[in-house]
């Protein structure tokens, strides 16, 4: 015979409906019905009545087990992830369990067994607040990736207008900020030369070294720019020792990552390092990015929201028109790059040769 499964724990809380809680608290406290007698009658726990007419308990109180985190935190953490996705900037669930669980550790709170929370204190945040749900992004075929939806910008340009409008900096170019990253690799792309027309074969000299170094840049509408983030791949801090770093633009930050890209961690010390600290104290301040998954980091969205900065969203594929770096800044910086590449190469090339 096989063995009856236990019922669980969880299959026995939340056996009533919270009507009939509120009903049954209305009872005791207006026709002073017991509340044994309540408990009864409307079908509802008598210790959890109880509570809520000695007041151990609020009567507005969640029933069920207490929330790993206060209200407050949650219901901004909540306003947050509803904050991002307006501005086309999604949390996945996993972006979400690690930020709650540096707030935690930042408020010196450690309610969860392994620092981070678990799926199932997701599930508690859904149940709370039913508005929040996790979808699938929708495909986007690579033929309508390619072109550019004139109604998609429109709508963006408007936006941008209307939020420049609302925020009061339409004619204060200072406070309109544009950001983006960029890679180079020390294998460099060639110039052209001179070569005769019968040629069939034109070589370039190159470095062998394929390492990249990012290039986290700020620009605002001004003309003005921020100090440039250079990010070396490498696990430590000695990873930047092989860098000249006293010839870098003056107050460039050099940080290091595994594959020398930027993430999110970068993408937060960016902000609160370099952002924040050069954008100026006039506010609010507006910053443009793409979506990429650094930039729409959950912790710079909270940052963001603390200091007056509001954060507006390329849209998807659009960034190769509509990102101002990439139009302005990225294109005369990698001809200038690649001609001082080249430059460099023949110079120590003919040092080298004898005579």
């Amino acid at each position: 015979m096989p063995k009856n499964k236990k019922t669980s724990r969880k299959g026995k809380e939340m056996q009533y409906d919270r009507e009939n809680l509120k009903r049954a608290l209305d009872a005791v406290k207006s026709t002073g019905l017991s509340i044994r007698k309540a408990a009864a009658k409307y079908g509802v726990p008598k210790s959890t009545l109880a509570d809520r007419v000695t007041e151990r308990v609020g009567e507005n109180a969640r029933p069920g087990r207490r929330p790993a985190l206060p209200e407050s935190v949650e219901q901004k953490i909540v306003d947050s992830l509803k904050q991002a996705a307006r501005q086309g900037m999604e949390v996945s669930r996993k972006q979400l369990l690690e930020r709650t669980g540096q707030i935690c550790r930042k408020l010196n709170a450690t309610p969860f067994k392994r620092l981070i929370p678990s799926k199932d204190w997701w599930e508690g945040v859904k149940k709370r607040h039913p508005e929040l749900s996790i979808r699938r992004p929708e495909k986007l075929a690579s033929s309508r990736a390619s072109m550019l939806n004139p109604v998609v910008v429109s709508k963006y340009m408007d936006d941008l207008v209307s939020l420049l409008h609302t925020l009061g900096i339409g004619g204060k170019p200072k406070q309109i900020w544009n950001c983006d990253e960029t890679g180079r690799s020390f294998e460099h792309s060639p110039v052209r030369v001179i070569a005769e027309k019968s040629s069939r074969n034109v070589l370039g000299r190159t470095s062998n070294s394929r390492t990249n170094v990012t290039i986290m840049a700020c620009i605002n509408a001004a003309g003005q720019k921020m100090s440039p983030m250079l990010i070396v791949k490498g696990k430590t801090s000695v990873s930047v020792h092989g860098f000249n770093t006293e010839a870098a633009p003056p107050g460039s930050k050099w940080a290091w990552q595994e594959n020398g890209w930027m993430n999110d961690r970068l993408g937060e010390q960016w902000f609160r390092d370099v952002f924040l600290k050069e954008c100026g104290a006039a506010r609010p301040q507006l910053l443009l990015l793409d979506g990429h998954s650094s930039h729409e980091s959950f912790a710079i969205l909270q940052l963001a929201s603390e200091n007056d900065v509001q954060i507006m969203c390329l849209p998807p594929h659009t960034t190769h028109i509509l990102q101002p770096l990439d139009r302005t800044v990225f294109g005369p910086f990698s001809a200038e790059y690649n001609k001082a590449c080249s430059a460099f190469i023949t110079l120590s090339t003919n040092t080298a040769s004898p005579g």
